[in-house]
């Protein structure tokens, strides 16, 4: 995002197709996505066509049948600023089967595993992955399978499977309208869902035939792809970011986390100078057929978009007891919140989220690790 090199998109395949701090330990042993998620229930606040309104207040998370959850900071870790493996890390995975949280730096195109201590109150870097490619990456995104790993790169922008040496398998296909992804703001995530039946994406800001990037008044206007691993078959949907926070600066979406093969986790972020960062975590249901977008050739003010709502907003949280900012923000905990994966159950039952910060190479940002509870 800030200070990156322009990232220019590549043509892709014409395939188209229709349809710490305290850290707790680590409980029973589930797969982290499906039952974990469980807590979040199926009401939404709608977010149309047209301006999008004020960030609105979270909407508490419930259990099936139980009473209200909250979104509170269970964590933090601030990983050695010394290390190279900490510069600019990305996209993540929380991988139960090894128990690691598995990064992507754009920078370089290493796969970094990072991994917690057995009580969550520190984590340390493996032996990163090299991807082994003959084309430039970028990557912004990652998947964990049993053998490998899907990465996302901006340039290109490609979709990848590795395995685990990062040797490439293969080259996944896009939609040709993903060759209009704007320069450093084309694939910026990568999730999947917890049967991992379905690999899901979307662009940073809006692809050029879908209109600007988000502005003060108005949010920007982003198609959320959903791939089916089984024969390639594409569903898309359309999806509207909040509007700029401030007068101007940069805003759009960052990553996805999969909560199932329908119901997904975005991630918002922005930055703006003088102001610092904002980091929202929104949450979708792709089960509304009118935000179906894939025959249209642009995203008009007409299309309608998913309905979303606020799950957590990164302000809000308490900041004691963190170093302060490096730069200006509004709270000590912000910083440029790139990555967000699905983690494992905490020791007291509660569902987790992580989060990591990209910190850009740079000395005045820090590569955070979040670990926030659900419920």
């Amino acid at each position: 995002m800030e200070n990156e090199e322009p990232k220019v998109p590549r043509m892709m395949h014409p395939a188209w197709k229709k349809p710490a701090h305290r850290l707790g330990r680590r409980a029973a042993l589930e797969v982290a996505c499906g039952g974990a998620l469980a807590l979040f229930t199926s009401a939404a606040c709608g977010t149309t066509a047209g301006v999008s309104p004020a960030p609105p207040k979270p909407v508490p998370l419930r259990s099936a049948s139980g009473p209200a959850r909250r979104v509170e900071l269970y964590s933090w870790f601030d990983l050695p600023k010394d290390d190279p493996r900490s510069r600019e890390l990305s996209g993540i995975a929380w991988d139960e089967a090894h128990r690691t949280l598995w990064g992507v730096q754009d920078a370089t195109a290493n796969v970094v595993p990072i991994i917690p201590d057995r009580d969550f109150r520190r984590w340390s870097l493996g032996t990163s992955i090299e991807l082994r490619t003959n084309f430039p990456l970028d990557l912004e995104g990652i998947v964990v399978l049993k053998d490998g790993f899907i990465v996302a790169s901006e340039k290109g922008p490609r979709v990848l499977e590795v395995d685990r040496q990062g040797k490439l398998r293969k080259d996944i296909a896009l939609p040709e309208h993903f060759a209009n992804a704007r320069e450093n703001k084309s694939l910026e995530s990568l999730t999947m869902d917890p049967a991992g039946t379905y690999l899901f994406t979307t662009s940073e800001a809006s692809l050029r035939c879908d209109g600007e990037v988000a502005t003060a008044k108005l949010g920007a206007r982003l198609r959320i792809l959903r791939i089916a691993r089984a024969d390639g078959q594409y569903e898309e949907h359309a999806y509207t970011t909040d509007p700029l926070p401030h007068a101007s600066g940069d805003y759009g979406v960052a990553d996805l986390a999969a909560v199932s093969a329908d119901d997904l986790l975005v991630l918002e972020r922005g930055w703006t100078h003088g102001a610092g960062n904002t980091a929202r975590v929104y949450r979708v249901k792709l089960t509304d057929a009118a935000t179906s977008c894939l025959a249209l050739p642009s995203l008009g003010a007409d299309a309608p978009t998913l309905a979303k709502e606020l799950v957590i907003d990164l302000a809000t949280l308490p900041a004691q007891g963190l170093p302060a900012a490096k730069q200006q923000q509004q709270t000590a905990l912000l910083d440029n919140f790139e990555g967000m994966a699905v983690g494992p159950r905490l020791p007291d039952g509660r569902a987790s989220l992580i989060l990591i910060s990209d910190d850009n190479g740079r000395s005045d940002q820090f590569a955070r690790i979040l670990v926030l509870a659900l419920g």
